[in-house]
């Protein structure tokens, strides 16, 4: 009797709460009210003699609550919240998702991915629409909600954050098949419900009694999801290059923006194609029409929803009034566009939403650029415009940042490379600003985002991950993912690949490695650790010049003298270098390539294609230094420095820098190089080398394909001898105990262990797969580990030593197009994707990822016996306490010694060391 009384009260307070909310009254008090009653309810029904027959099941209460929580962030305005009470919002939600169906549990999914689209954040909504997919729809329906999720079909979802993430094509994929079904259900498109004639047929099935209320439910939201695909879709046509039919769907839309009360949201839209085609006239008499929502804050005759489109919308308003001020060139246009960035900044504050930031912030760098140069012009002294110019720097360097926040968490190669096609031109646009004004700080922050994000936001996960949950328990963080069923099936995958590899069914293993590349995207697109970096930088000049300053106390055991840093990127006339060093400076200079450089890094690519290329010591070859790649002062304190870390850029990482010469010698000789994807990866690849160093030796002299490699086995057991039991930490593996599955138990070793330094040493063949970016690998006895089974590893080697060919070796293009996973099915004949940024993804960053802190390792193919005696060398100095870096420079040092002819260098001249100490 107890739980039918509360059952009825919860019932009635809920029909009250949702006719609150339909009306768009306030809801706060209904909604907590309706979460006590329906916890007492389910805390009767779990109780201890509870109702063996309850009048109403646990999924019917939760269901209702569910779609509570989803109302009011979503649907219904309750005050503009922060991320970290949107967090805590949906977090006590989680409450009561046990006790859901998996269909309930599957439109909640949805509406916390339509919320994450409002606010923004289409990456976090993308995972969550893939959580909700797999979930299986049911029939179970909640009596107050709406037919089939609240928020519309998930392909919807899916495509509206497919746009937003700009991967305009795919998403019009995703909706051809959904706006079929549409179609065929509305004929006449979505339902026009000031149309008494549309309205007509409704009121037949309503009148007619029986399931006749539900069907008018199903096409009225059928009919919403209609009106969103149509949006959605004018913006992928625009986005996809045809913006005249972009703006025919609009026009063809705006009956309908007209007949929900929501004109305005049109009327943005066309006002966007006109600025689109330089119609500034046309642009501006829009924008006018939709004024009175934007600019009248007086009125109070506005429904939720256009209260809500005021809030959502009104800084692209104001971002586009300031473009069209800019455009127009009529005297003035700076501070009109100045006057409007403040007005949408302070949309903005009620309502956050980076990309919309990220625009408003380019016109404000604009308009104080403009102002600036006005004032040169106008009274001829060089210094005229200063702060106008530094103003400027500081929006750009926000815009940038703003930038990263729209896509920072990483969801694989296709969307990491086509958010920085998109928005390249921002960048690039900060980025000559930078150049023209020698800003350091500047430069450093665009190129680090151009260069290696996705890769140092993922390393910064893993370090974080470490310090924060080191001994995580089952059921929290780390250990419970790495054992959920997505990694499961990548297992199983693994051990059907193997198994089609060894019976030579090779179409067999090429699809499964696709379907198992598509899983690991998914994977690490989708770890719920990502919530400990939500907030991380993406470059600070400061933190980076503090860790240098503090270098060489902090690092016993390192190369005397000052340690500096190196970052390269390259542009069309020449090489831009930023050198920061540990008194606090950045500088910056572009040095500008004369043709026989630019001849010689051609043709030294050309070689590097051939396959089997001879003549790779470059520097050797071709008779160029340092100072004919960057500026000859920051050569000369690279020179000068005792250890250098150097990011490189684009063809630049494939040069071998350990054997880079300055004056006429080898730098090596004085200064140990470091190479490191891109500043701000820098301290996270930072580590305390100290304690115990303990050995493991892996020696493939019978790899499972190319040739054998006797000198594996004798190097590993000469090895053992020197270091003794003490130093081992197990004993060598060679032979026919060489297999994937050896190697792939080491690489599960779990987090360093403090005190003592493992090191993990491998010698074999290198696989290179340029075409697939989790492809390449090292040759086993029995097969091939590639470089996705390392990513999905955790280790405790800190320093890795991979005597095998092209480890370092970058994937510069997807060729399935990078689809699966979070993008949906990839098409029948997906064209391959060239990949932009550096694209951190060679073997040795997966072994980054995995725990390494140190690798050394080639970007090009070397000779075995030259690349074994350099380890050999590495490792002793090594345990007679050199740091990393030391250690390589040092075993370098004395290859050189034995001969420094290009014949003899040839052999060795890609080993490279990979790290920050």
């Amino acid at each position: 009797m107890e739980v039918h009384n509360l059952a009825t009260q919860f019932f009635e307070l809920g029909a009250r709460y949702w006719q609150a909310a339909e009306a768009g009254q306030p809801t706060g008090r209904l909604f907590q009210e309706l979460i006590l009653l329906g916890r007492r309810i389910l805390a009767v029904l779990h109780a201890p003699g509870g109702p063996t027959t309850p009048s109403v099941e646990p999924s019917h209460v939760a269901g209702i609550l569910l779609d509570a929580f989803g109302r009011e962030l979503t649907t219904h305005r309750s005050g503009a919240r922060t991320h970290r009470q949107a967090e805590e919002h949906w977090a006590r939600a989680e409450e009561f998702t046990p006790h859901t169906t998996p269909g309930q549990l599957r439109s909640f999914l949805a509406g916390k991915a339509q919320y994450e689209l409002q606010e923004g954040r289409p990456g976090e909504a993308l995972a969550l629409v893939e959580q909700a997919t797999e979930l299986k729809d049911d029939a179970s329906r909640t009596s107050l909600g709406t037919p089939d999720a609240l928020y519309g079909d998930l392909r919807m979802l899916r495509a509206e954050a497919l746009y937003q993430l700009y991967d305009a094509e795919t998403a019009l994929e995703v909706l051809a098949p959904l706006e079929a079904e549409l179609a065929a259900l509305l004929p006449d498109g979505p339902i026009d419900e000031t149309d008494p004639e549309a309205m007509r047929p409704l009121s037949v099935l309503l009148a007619q009694g029986g399931d006749g209320p539900k069907k008018v439910g199903r096409l009225r939201q059928a009919s919403t999801v209609y009106v969103r695909l149509l949006d959605v879709k004018a913006g992928a046509l625009r986005d996809t290059g045809a913006p005249e039919a972009a703006e025919q769907a609009y026009l063809r839309r705006m009956p309908q923006y007209a007949a929900t009360g929501l004109p305005e949201a049109g009327l943005l839209q066309l006002a966007r194609c006109a600025l689109d085609r330089g119609a500034v006239g046309e642009a501006s008499r829009r924008l006018d029409q939709a004024a009175p929502l934007f600019e009248d804050t007086s009125s109070a005759d506005r429904t939720s929803m256009r209260a809500r489109l005021r809030l959502v919308r009104g800084a692209e308003y104001c971002r586009l009034r300031a473009v069209a001020a800019r455009l127009s060139g009529a005297d003035g246009w700076c501070e009109r566009a100045l006057r409007w960035c403040d007005r949408g900044a302070r949309c903005l504050a009620g309502h956050p939403d980076d990309a919309l930031a990220a625009g408003l912030l380019a016109e404000r760098a604009r308009a104080h650029r403009g102002r600036a140069d006005r004032g040169h012009t106008d009274c001829g002294h060089t210094d005229c415009g200063q702060a106008d110019r530094a103003d400027a720097a500081r929006a750009y360097r926000e815009m940038a940042h703003a930038l990263d926040r729209v896509l920072r968490v990483p969801l694989g190669h296709r969307f990491d490379t086509l958010h920085l096609r998109h928005r390249r031109p921002l960048f690039e646009e900060a980025l000559a600003f930078a150049e023209q004004t020698a800003d350091a700080p500047l430069c450093a922050v665009v190129t680090d985002l151009l260069k290696a994000r996705a890769f140092s936001a993922r390393l910064s996960l893993a370090r974080s991950d470490v310090r924060n949950t080191p001994d995580a328990s089952p059921g929290t963080g780390d250990r419970d993912a790495r054992h959920g069923p997505d990694h499961a099936k990548f297992a199983e995958l693994t051990e059907r690949i193997t198994d089609a590899e060894h019976h030579q069914r090779w179409e067999e293993a090429d699809r499964l490695g696709v379907e198992r590349a598509e899983l690991l995207t998914r994977i690490r697109a989708v770890d719920p650790r990502w919530r400990l970096i939500r907030d991380d930088p993406p470059f600070d000049p400061d933190r980076l010049t503090r860790f240098l300053a503090a270098y060489r106390s902090a690092a016993p055991g390192s190369n005397p003298g000052r340690c500096v840093a190196l970052s390269l990127y390259e542009r069309p006339e020449g090489i831009l270098a930023l050198l920061a060093t540990p008194d606090g400076r950045l500088r910056t200079d572009l040095r500008r390539l004369d043709d026989d450089t630019r001849g010689a890094l051609e043709a030294y690519q050309r070689e590097l294609r051939q396959g089997t290329p001879a003549r790779l010591d470059f520097w050797a070859h071709h008779g160029l230094g340092l100072s004919d790649l960057i500026p000859p002062e920051f050569a000369e304190e690279v020179a000068d420095s005792g250890t250098c870390l150097l990011s490189p850029h684009g063809h630049l990482h494939n040069l071998p820098w350990t054997l880079v010469r300055h004056r006429g010698g080898h730098v090596i000789r004085g200064t140990a190089i470091g190479i490191v994807p891109n500043l701000s990866s820098a301290p996270l690849l930072d580590h305390r080398p100290a304690g115990t160093v303990r050995a493991t030796l892996l020696g493939v002299d019978r790899p499972s394909r190319g040739e054998p490699l006797p000198g594996a086995r004798k190097a590993v057991c000469e090895l053992a001898d020197w270091l003794g039991p003490e130093r081992l930490r197990t004993r060598p593996v060679t032979g026919d105990r060489a297999t994937v599955a050896t190697l792939h138990d080491l690489l599960l070793s779990g987090p360093p262990a403090p005190g003592r330094t493992e090191v993990l040493q491998i010698i074999t063949h290198g696989v290179t797969a340029p075409g697939e970016p989790f492809g390449a690998g090292v040759t086993m006895a029995d097969g091939t580990l590639e470089t996705g089974q390392v990513l999905m590893s955790r280790m405790c080697f800190e320093e890795v030593l991979l005597t095998v060919c092209s480890t370092g070796l970058r994937a510069t293009a997807d060729r399935s197009g990078g689809h699966g996973a979070l993008a949906g099915a990839a098409p029948v004949t997906p064209r391959p994707l060239e990949l932009a940024g550096d694209a951190a993804n060679a073997l040795v960053h997966a072994f980054h990822e995995a725990g390494a802190a140190f690798v050394l390792a080639s970007p090009v193919p070397i000779r075995s016996a030259p690349a074994i005696r350099h380890s050999k060398g590495w490792i002793f100095q090594r345990c007679q306490g050199r740091a990393p870096l030391e250690a390589a420079r040092r075993a370098a040092v004395a290859m050189l010694d034995s001969g420094d002819s290009p014949e003899q260098t040839d052999k060795w001249a890609g080993i490279t060391a990979y790290g920050a100490r």
